[in-house]
């Protein structure tokens, strides 16, 4: 795929980072040493662990280089990386291994997720959020479009880029590495204010390997205004004129004690 784009991630900034703020609340660590973020981005989710621990050693590593260059013009006192996850030296070690809203992007979780767990020091905590949004109206219709004979030739496999699981798979998974583990679900209401906005906030997110396949800006336009007219039948304009946007996440946070190291 292309490299990300931080200004068009950035234009929903509030609402990408409200999953932070929730999953960070619940890390009962009183004074983490060594935090590593995986897949930071801009830097907007490691600004919150800064907040929370501000004298802990925190690490921020993305694999796109722009965004990285971002994190280091809008913070340039923090350590950012240009570094996959699935390159972490297996011989460090931190107290908490965090990650909002990138693991959708690696596939096989049933290895990845022991994987990072090792990277904690005892009693430390794995703390996680990925989208589950792939039931929604939007991600079916974008699904449904890039299957027509139109765009298919160009789109075959993209959906293979995102990776979705349910609450009871991660369970079973994480379940066998600690008996001290928390999972919920969150279904946030964005507010749109129009349904252009609908396609702006994942064209940076879940539509950039479809839309990565078209060679041309027409092309690219023609697509998007497809899914914007079939978004017109499933999300209802509301009195104000605007578009309330359902997104579905889990999360969960998974202590490695003593025991079980």
């Amino acid at each position: 795929m292309s490299d990300w784009n931080p200004q068009q991630y950035l234009m929903f900034k509030n609402e990408r980072t409200q999953p932070s703020i929730d999953l960070v609340s619940r890390i009962l660590l009183e004074n983490p040493q060594t935090i590593i973020d995986i897949g930071c981005g801009p830097g907007n989710s490691t600004q919150i662990l800064y907040k929370r621990w501000p004298t802990a050693d925190i690490m921020g590593i993305d694999s796109s280089q722009k965004m990285i260059e971002k994190a280091r013009i809008d913070h340039p006192k923090q350590k950012w990386m240009v570094l996959d996850a699935l390159s972490l030296d297996s011989n460090q070690k931190y107290d908490i291994v965090f990650s909002n809203a990138t693991l959708q992007w690696i596939p096989y979780h049933d290895l990845l997720l022991p994987r990072l767990f090792s990277l904690l020091n005892n009693n430390g905590v794995l703390a996680v959020q990925v989208p589950a949004n792939n039931e929604s109206p939007f991600y079916k219709i974008l699904l449904k479009a890039s299957k027509n004979s139109k765009w298919s030739p160009w789109m075959r496999d993209c959906e293979k880029m995102l990776t979705f699981h349910d609450v009871d798979y991660y369970y079973n998974v994480l379940s066998r590495l600690t008996k001290h583990l928390d999972i919920w679900t969150t279904r946030y209401y964005h507010v749109m204010i129009s349904y252009k906005a609908l396609t702006d906030w994942h064209k940076s997110t879940g539509m950039r390997p479809f839309l990565d396949r078209l060679s041309s800006d027409k092309d690219r336009e023609d697509f998007e205004n497809e899914i914007i007219n079939e978004c017109k039948r499933s999300y209802p304009v509301q009195h104000d004129g605007k578009i309330l946007y359902p997104f579905q996440r889990v999360f969960f946070t998974a202590i490695k004690t003593v025991s079980m190291a």
